[in-house]
């Protein structure tokens, strides 16, 4: 097994996050330098040169963290400890591969770098001897479906916000973000770049447990793992769907 390492990076809470921070990478740009194969091979290389025991076949952990502006790294904190406990092989490995690999590239916009956040899927046994040039886990995943498919989503969407949206008058495009957990269950949502009334912050949370059902978690080798769903929305008194 892995032995515990103390982190030498900051572990932060997702709410901390400066505003100079990107959400998510710009489309067609990678984290890593050589993009996701060369990061999954640099990982390979690691648990090779440094003899790394493995894990159960069982074990998958997925770790965020943002991607500074100087290709440092931090770690956005998780609060699923019993995931991290029920995978603690795989946690401890994705945090000695985060501390030990050097490539991090930050998110560029019109020439200039910025840190940005990213994750990705730790799942080690397709990192030492199952290891294939050219792997990529996104290939690999079954996406998480909501009950009778996306259009019911879409529908359910649209009929439960129509009448919120027009409500408050509030105009403009924001991107809304949620995930599904390991056990079909939407976690963690919220609204970015975030709305500075807290009576309509409010309302939205009460209409999104409105489509609180319970969703096929996506899987990765039939084991269930948590994925984000986001998307934008066109906010205005005339409610544009996603």
């Amino acid at each position: 097994m892995i032995k515990k390492i103390r982190l030498l990076f900051t572990l932060i809470s997702f709410f901390q996050i400066n505003a100079q921070i990107l959400d998510e990478y710009p489309k067609n740009q990678d984290f890593y330098e050589g993009g996701l194969s060369n990061f999954y091979k640099e990982i390979n290389d690691y648990l090779i040169k440094n003899n790394v025991s493995e894990c159960d076949s069982k074990q998958i952990y997925q770790p965020r963290i943002i991607v500074t502006k100087d290709s440092g790294v931090k770690i956005i904190q998780d609060s699923d400890t019993e995931n991290i406990s029920n995978n603690k092989c795989a946690y401890d490995l994705s945090m000695a591969i985060i501390k030990n690999l050097n490539h991090w590239k930050p998110a560029e916009v019109k020439g200039n770098k910025y840190g940005a956040i990213t994750e990705f899927i730790i799942y080690p046994k397709d990192l030492f001897k199952n290891y294939k040039v050219q792997y990529n886990p996104e290939n690999f995943v079954i996406n998480a479906q909501y009950p009778n498919g996306n259009k019911a989503f879409d529908k359910e969407f649209h009929d439960n916000f129509m009448t919120l949206f027009a409500d408050y008058h509030i105009n403009g495009v924001v991107n809304i973000e949620f995930y599904i957990n390991h056990e079909g269950k939407i976690v963690n949502p919220r609204i970015y770049p975030a709305i500075d009334n807290r009576a309509f912050n409010i309302d939205f949370m009460r209409t999104l447990a409105r489509l609180k059902k319970v969703w096929k978690p996506a899987l990765y080798s039939n084991l269930p793992i948590k994925q984000r769903i986001a998307f934008p929305v066109k906010f205005s008194t005339n409610f544009t769907e996603r």
